[in-house]
């Protein structure tokens, strides 16, 4: 049974510890990394202290795991105003900054959202009208997305990282909707380092996960693991806890290199959850789905990190 580079999240941990204590359990329990995802209550790149950073880099490099950076959900790589595309850009640099500080082969950000048919929605109810054009509006969004996200892989490629940009069907106005578009734009962006976050919860309600991993498995480098339920709702679930088939993706995650992160939402059990989700993946991994003697433990004995990687071992 190979190795993984299974990671923890921060967000997901956040219910019971801060950033720093979320490192140390990473390491504690002999996962590969963790994931460091900006949200206000904790970690933000514009107000994050030198001492955090100096913390987190000295547990990485005695213990050994590793870090990769997600941007928060706030930054719109779609946005046509002036003042937002300067505060997204002042984000991304200080991420980037980061990234290289904490040895992140990688920056996560969002495909976009079309703003402007946010404009058209009404209290909860759309309208449309002769001068508006919701196809067109929604075109060039997609258009101003592309060619931020090529200038801002270009940004991460001068310092050594990959631009990883995630699928995300389920947001309410999307440049994105579907894994091929996100295919396309990851194309149309013309960078070698700008690739895919596949999150598997997300692909399972959208076009569904066998069929969206096919569609983008070209580009993927980091992966978001997280279970579902049910079509359209994105609930982030312990691995196991749905209903999604993780089985046609076992050979890919055998020989990935990059990222494996457990992106799970479980706030009344994260340390739980997540320890669980890791058992659950890497019996899948082995082809045993279902648990069996001993499958615990054996599961705990690895996921340590691999050699850093941007892109899968095929």
């Amino acid at each position: 049974m190979p190795d993984l580079n299974i990671y923890t999240c921060n967000w997901t941990l956040a219910p019971l510890m801060d950033t720093v204590e979320a490192a140390r359990f990473t390491a504690k329990q002999s996962f590969a990394g963790i994931e460091l995802e900006c949200e206000p209550l904790d970690f933000w790149p514009t107000t994050l202290p030198q001492a955090t950073v100096g913390e987190l880099t000295a547990i990485g490099e005695a213990e050994g795991i590793g870090y990769t950076l997600h941007a928060p959900d706030v930054i719109n790589a779609a946005t046509a105003l002036p003042e937002a595309r300067a505060r997204d850009d002042e984000i991304l640099r200080r991420l980037v900054d980061l990234a290289v500080r904490l040895s992140s082969p990688v920056v996560g950000v969002h495909p976009g959202v079309a703003e402007t048919l946010f404009s058209l929605d009404w209290r909860g109810v759309p309208y449309a009208t002769a001068r508006f054009d919701r196809a067109r509006l929604l075109d060039d969004a997609r258009e101003r997305a592309v060619e931020t996200l090529a200038r801002w892989g270009e940004q991460c490629a001068e310092a050594g990282l990959t631009l990883t940009v995630e699928n995300e069907v389920h947001t309410r106005h999307t440049v994105a909707p579907t894994a091929a578009i996100l295919a396309s734009m990851v194309v149309a962006a013309g960078r070698d380092k700008v690739k895919v976050n596949l999150d598997t919860g997300h692909a399972f309600i959208g076009g569904g996960l066998a069929e969206e991993f096919a569609v983008l498995a070209d580009h993927i480098v980091h992966m978001h693991l997280d279970d579902g339920r049910k079509r359209g709702v994105s609930e982030h679930l312990p691995l196991g806890e749905g209903v999604a088939d993780f089985t046609p993706l076992a050979g890919f995650m055998r020989s990935f290199g990059g990222a494996l992160v457990l992106e799970i939402f479980a706030p009344e059990r994260p340390v739980e959850a997540t320890l669980e989700s890791r058992e659950f993946l890497m019996r899948v991994v082995a082809g045993t789905p279902r648990a069996g003697p001993g499958a615990a433990g054996g599961a705990r004995a690895r996921g340590r990190r691999q050699p850093a990687s941007n892109s899968p071992s095929r």
